[in-house]
């Protein structure tokens, strides 16, 4: 798994690539969701666009993003989830937790101001 990071505006876009499974690549997302949080960003658009697999762990991590996120009074919205990634999203119910977009202008259109 690859993770790329940049900003657009005021909003941090994550990119994921490859398999998101457990080992200590997850724990990199978590502290990619910490370190937003800690240099004051808390809009954060997570791409899964080039994610091939996720697991429960890869889940788990996106989950506790989400909570970290919008303790620091942000939110975490996902982009660009694949066919496979938006079923788990419907089987687990957290398609009603995250916001998902298919579109970068419109996602990032969506945190306003």
């Amino acid at each position: 798994m690859k993770i790329k990071e940049e900003m657009k505006g005021d909003v941090v876009v994550i990119g994921l690539s490859g398999k998101v499974i457990g080992g200590p690549e997850l724990v990199e997302v978590k502290d990619a969701f910490q370190k937003a949080v800690d240099q004051g960003h808390s809009k954060v658009l997570l791409d899964l666009g080039k994610v091939s697999w996720m697991d429960s762990s890869g889940l788990g991590v996106i989950v506790s993003g989400h909570t970290t996120l919008s303790r620091a009074g942000g939110a975490l919205k996902i982009l660009n989830a694949t066919k496979k990634i938006h079923e788990l999203f419907i089987i687990t119910k957290l398609i009603t937790i995250f916001d998902t977009y298919t579109d970068e202008q419109e996602a990032l259109k969506s945190f306003g101001d």
